[in-house]
């Protein structure tokens, strides 16, 4: 029965007073003094869309507290097929009510519309199987390989805000697992995309209210003459602005230094800015404060665009911190009032591996030395990078109107910046690195994929054979000498009989069967390595490892954003050309 058909009910058989009994006594079940409103607040945030794609999400996330589970079955696909004995076995958990001895056509009635029902439930009711035991949502046991759960991994590579726990894409337990890292700048991406609210399932739509006491705890107590109480204090994790504060103006980051407004910062920032990928932004974080000294109120807007970088040699990531203010007396200002705006650019080793180089910063705008968490910090002028920020700025604009629209805009910009799908056959890591490496010489002998994604790719060039593997999960690219898999190939081709003879008299079959199945290159390789001819690769004694930056860190790591390919390739051939593997032999 429809909503509107109960409330006709309800006008028609009740009188007046016990209609609006029958209603605040829904109101005081959804938003009563006793209830848990958390849940609500964070499906209203989160939900993308209008207000009633908002207002809709929180009323479910509360019915979904209220509701009570549901059996759900499997109906086949002929259920007329069954015995009568069977059918009434499948149907009788959920019929509600069904006589002792029904008919099969009765069976087959009810089975229809315990079918239709279970289409009609949406998705958040929760379910139990025919044997009363709580079961997944509906399609959740069909296993999607383009659908990625969560997995929680904690981050600690930046000591200095506290351990950060990122949210990967999950995986097969079984498969293998190229691991970031620790402390490198692969950790560097994932902890500051979710320490600002560039990834999970909130976008740029979004508005987060962030913490005005918080924030103030930051500032030394000496300096809080206002305060009377003392200040509530969070961790960087718990606050997107207590977060962003502290990478405005701690003195080190990750153990390293930070350097400020130096001309070596504006030649970083200057090559940053220019070899930038896909910016992503994040949600729009809202303070709204006071400010003592002019005893005014004042509401702040700031959000962050995070971008990987890579060009002349050297890639990294860049993150770009703005915003502006309504204050109380001052009117509207184009900087976030109570908050820093800056520039902050993490550089990885000359090497291209994950090892953090260096980090510097470029405040652009300080909240005063009376706000300012450090007394005050030096703003810079830096004309020359204006274009550029306020396309950002721009763009960020765009992506959150796109965010909230749930037609074709929605779809198109979580394709291509977002955590989603592709409908497309997107450029594959391992396809740009070999692009690099054919050219040099070496020869494709073996390419395979495991369950989850993980891809290898077996090379070789004259006497040497390279691996190279990539793991779109955690978006690790590594480098190793390959011939140890040899080894393996050669069991492989004992299994499938093309090995003749015994012992150190064994050779490889090359008859046009063999050459059909298994290609001329492995063969020959497999014959040379019998004869020791295949040499060690000494440079890649100790693999080369690197992560592919500017991917999102949520997705599946493949190549879907404009800027991904080139991007992509400018930090493979690094890796490449620092592991020998593009010059002459």
């Amino acid at each position: 029965m429809s909503v509107l058909a109960s409330a006709v009910m309800v006008v028609v058989m009740l009188s007046p007073y016990n209609q609006n009994e029958v209603l605040l006594s829904m109101m005081d079940s959804l938003v009563g003094d006793r209830v848990d409103l958390e849940p609500m607040r964070k499906a209203f945030e989160s939900a993308a869309g209008d207000f009633a794609a908002k207002f809709t999400a929180a009323v479910q996330a509360r019915f979904a507290q209220l509701v009570v589970p549901e059996v759900f079955i499997d109906v086949p696909e002929h259920p007329e097929e069954l015995r009568k004995a069977d059918l009434e076995t499948l149907v009788r958990p959920a019929a509600g009510f069904l006589r002792s001895n029904p008919t099969k056509r009765e069976l087959l009635t009810t089975l229809d519309r315990i079918q239709w029902r279970q289409q009609q439930r949406p998705s958040w009711i929760p379910r139990l199987d025919r044997h009363g035991k709580p079961r997944s949502e509906p399609g959740a046991d069909a296993l999607d390989p383009e659908a990625f759960p969560e997995r929680p991994l904690v981050v600690g590579a930046l000591a200095e805000l506290g351990n950060v726990t990122v949210l990967l894409p999950a995986s097969d337990p079984e498969r293998p697992e190229l691991a970031m890292l620790p402390g490198g700048i692969g950790e560097w991406e994932v902890a500051l995309c979710t320490l600002l609210g560039v990834t999970g399932e909130r976008g740029p739509a979004t508005t987060v209210p962030i913490d005005a006491e918080a924030n103030e705890a930051l500032i030394p107590a000496g300096r809080r003459w206002w305060a009377v109480e003392p200040a509530k204090s969070l961790q960087a994790a718990q606050d997107p602005g207590v977060a962003s504060e502290l990478l405005a103006t701690l003195a080190t980051l990750g153990g390293l230094p930070v350097t400020d407004n130096t001309p070596r910062d504006r030649e970083s920032f200057a090559i940053a800015l220019g070899a930038a990928g896909d910016w992503r932004h994040s949600v729009r974080w809202v303070l709204d404060g006071w400010d003592p000294g002019a005893d005014a109120h004042i509401l702040a807007t700031a959000r962050a665009a995070v971008a990987g970088w890579a060009g002349v040699g050297r890639s990294g990531l860049i993150v770009y911190v703005y915003g502006g203010a309504l204050h109380g007396t001052e009117g509207l200002i184009a900087e976030p009032g109570p908050l820093h705006s800056y520039l902050l650019c993490v550089s990885r080793s000359v090497h291209g591996t994950d090892v953090v180089d260096a980090v510097d910063r470029v405040i652009l705008a300080c909240p005063g030395e009376n706000w300012c968490h450090r007394d005050g910090c030096p703003v810079a002028d830096f004309p020359e990078a204006a274009e550029l920020l306020a396309a950002i700025v721009t763009t960020g604009d765009v992506a959150e109107v796109a965010d909230q629209d749930g037609g074709r805009a929605g779809e198109s910009y979580q394709r291509l910046y977002g955590a989603g799908g592709t409908d497309h056959d997107p450029d594959s890591v391992l396809d740009c690195l070999e692009m690099e490496l054919l050219g040099a010489g070496w020869v494709e002998l073996e390419r395979s994929t495991w369950e989850g994604g993980l891809e290898e790719s077996l090379l070789r060039r004259g006497d040497h054979c390279l691996i190279a593997s990539y793991d779109p999960i955690t978006r690790q690219l590594h480098l190793a000498d390959g011939k140890s898999q040899l080894d393996g190939m050669l069991d492989m081709l004992a299994d499938d009989g093309a090995l003749t003879g015994e012992d150190e008299y064994v050779t490889v079959d090359t008859s046009e069967q063999v050459v059909e199945r298994w290609g001329t290159d492995i063969l020959t390789a497999a014959e040379d390595h019998l004869r020791g001819r295949i040499q060690d690769l000494s440079q890649l004694s100790v693999p080369v490892r690197g992560t592919l930056l500017g991917l999102h860190p949520h997705a599946d790591g493949t190549l879907n954003a404009p800027e991904s390919t080139a991007l992509a390739k400018e930090q493979l051939t690094v890796l490449a050309r620092v592991a020998s593997l593009l010059g002459d032999e």
